[in-house]
């Protein structure tokens, strides 16, 4: 199956949990090998062995970043059916920049994920289907660009309809503080 890659920001404490995991994995696939030639096995058939248990045993961080957004984009805000995209909004969607929003105050790290194809074509269809009118309405206000000096009345309105966005980043980071990793 075809993979896409996707950016997206995701809260420290995920990336951190990765990292962890990634880190346990590396422990249990040794501690297996070790158990396999303890068992009497080459050290080469141990390998190939754990090696074909890594994809049930210890999936990849795109399979379970992959799991997790399948389920989010499953709850009925996001399920859809949407209208597909058309060749203008997925132009639009491949510019990079940021999505207008409130500071959350969280720190995001950057991460990369190769997903399948169809899983990507969902969440950006949803993506701009949900945000489709508060991004119109951000626009069409005038309240998004960078460098605007914006009253405080423009800055709430702002923040409110920032808020109805759902940026591919956001279902991404709702998804796994969702997910059991």
């Amino acid at each position: 199956m075809e993979k896409v890659s996707v950016t997206a920001w995701i809260y420290a404490s995920h990336a951190a949990r990765f990292d962890l995991l990634k880190k346990r994995y590396r422990e249990e696939e040794r501690a297996t090998v070790a158990a396999l030639v303890k068992e009497g096995r080459e050290m080469r058939e141990a390998r190939i062995i754990v090696a074909g248990m890594r994809a049930v045993e210890w999936p990849s961080l795109a399979t379970i970043v992959a799991a997790a957004v399948d389920v989010r984009l499953s709850r009925p805000d996001l399920a859809g059916p949407w209208r597909p995209l058309s060749r203008a909004e997925r132009d639009r969607l491949a510019l990079s920049g940021r999505w207008p929003g409130p500071a959350t105050g969280a720190t995001l790290v950057q991460r990369n994920y190769a997903l399948p194809y169809p899983l990507v074509e969902r969440l950006r269809t949803a993506a701009w289907r949900v945000s489709e009118e508060p991004l119109s309405e951000l626009e069409r206000l005038g309240l998004v660009g960078s460098g605007l000096r914006l009253s405080e009345d423009q800055i709430e309105t702002r923040d409110r309809l920032a808020a109805r966005l759902y940026p591919v980043p956001r279902i991404i980071r709702e998804a796994l503080s969702d997910a059991d990793f």
